[in-house]
């Protein structure tokens, strides 16, 4: 018995085990290191020659599986590339809107406190709204000196007293038809901009004067 299984052994198991050592398969590697974010093109990729013996199927075989993707993280010359280590430009672009909240360059967040709800647009103003600022003056006279300051500018979000998103307010007004209202604040009681270095100066300005008032431009889609 152990005479015909070590036939069987040497005859039919080893020779397939070194047939699997010995063959190969192509796969794809980069020509230089990338970043993440960066698009892969053909020109930074090559292929070369490896043993198949332990070789994952998730390896990149094939330069077109990968082109037009991107580095979802650091990649380097000569390593194995895996297949989940790149994303489609549109779920890169998605990542990126998130963890950027749609800022580009020379663009800053801003939270600005509101002296009243009504200088915030109450019941009106959410997130994605465009506005109009505006600042005010008494007078000596004591009538009010109205003067436009900025406009269009992109509202971020807006906050109750107790820092809940108002939008978040009106989703639960939405799936609780018989809410009592009272029971909701809905009054803005704080807003973040999205804005530039100047539009950020005045609307510190305003703020501290405590003389700031907002008009609603153009309603977020």
């Amino acid at each position: 018995m152990c005479i015909l299984l070590a036939a069987i052994f040497a005859f039919m198991v080893l020779p397939q085990l070194y047939q699997r050592q010995s063959s190969t398969a192509s796969i794809v590697e980069l020509k230089k290191n990338v970043n993440y974010g960066t698009v892969i093109t053909d020109d930074m990729l090559t292929t070369t020659e490896v043993g198949t013996y332990g070789l994952s199927n998730n390896v990149v075989r094939d330069k077109s599986e990968i082109i037009g993707h991107v580095a979802g993280s650091a990649l380097y010359a000569g390593e194995y590339l895996w297949k989940e280590r790149f994303i489609s430009t549109e779920d890169y672009q998605e990542i990126e809107k998130k963890t950027s909240h749609g800022l580009s360059d020379g663009t800053f967040l801003i939270t600005i406190g509101l002296p009243t709800a009504s200088s915030g647009a109450a019941g009106v103003l959410r997130a994605g709204d465009c506005v109009d600022v505006y600042g005010y003056t008494e007078t000596a006279d004591k009538t009010l000196d109205v003067e436009s300051r900025l406009t269009a500018v992109n509202v971020y979000k807006v906050y109750n007293s107790k820092l809940l998103s108002l939008d978040d307010v009106d989703t639960q007004l939405k799936n609780n038809t018989d809410a009592d209202m009272n029971n909701y604040d809905l009054a803005p009681a704080y807003v973040v901009f999205i804005v530039n270095e100047e539009q950020a100066k005045t609307l510190i300005e305003l703020e501290k004067n405590k003389s700031l008032h907002l008009t609603l431009r153009k309603a977020g889609a």
